[in-house]
């Protein structure tokens, strides 16, 4: 009997173990997740014209698919020789844009994918995550 005792006093412990373990990474993982719709609500309240934009573009059918994006200025917009259709947010319509950019790629929403080059243009690519909350975003 101490055999059958000691196995099943180990499987007891096992399946608790297991319980424990998975009740504690939902914990963890469902924190993360507030934590980062915490974020994205607060940046949306503080950059809602880029936001908004970027949320409008992400929801358009024909950039399903789109992750790329550049940054230029308005008159560039015809001198260069650009992917289409390809996203482009101007810096004359967005007070601080590079700083805005910055916030977004601090938290990891955006990477910039080329450093400004002599055409005087960056390119940036949205993370999936921030794809998701900017199509999930209620406004």
């Amino acid at each position: 009997m101490d055999i059958i005792n000691m196995v099943f006093s180990f499987l007891i412990g096992t399946a608790v173990g297991v319980i424990i373990a998975h009740s504690w990474r939902t914990h963890v993982v469902s924190q993360a997740v507030t934590k980062i719709k915490n974020i994205f609500d607060r940046l949306w309240h503080q950059h809602p014209k880029l936001l908004q934009e970027m949320k409008q573009d992400m929801d358009n059918p024909d950039y399903k698919f789109q992750r790329e994006f550049y940054i230029l200025n308005k008159n560039q917009r015809f001198n260069l020789n650009l992917a289409k259709p390809c996203l482009a947010y101007f810096k004359e319509e967005h007070d601080g844009l590079q700083d805005q950019l910055k916030t977004l790629e601090d938290y990891g929403f955006v990477s910039k994918v080329t450093e400004s080059n002599k055409n005087n243009f960056t390119k940036y690519q949205f993370s999936e995550k921030f794809v998701e909350l900017l199509r999930n975003k209620q406004t």
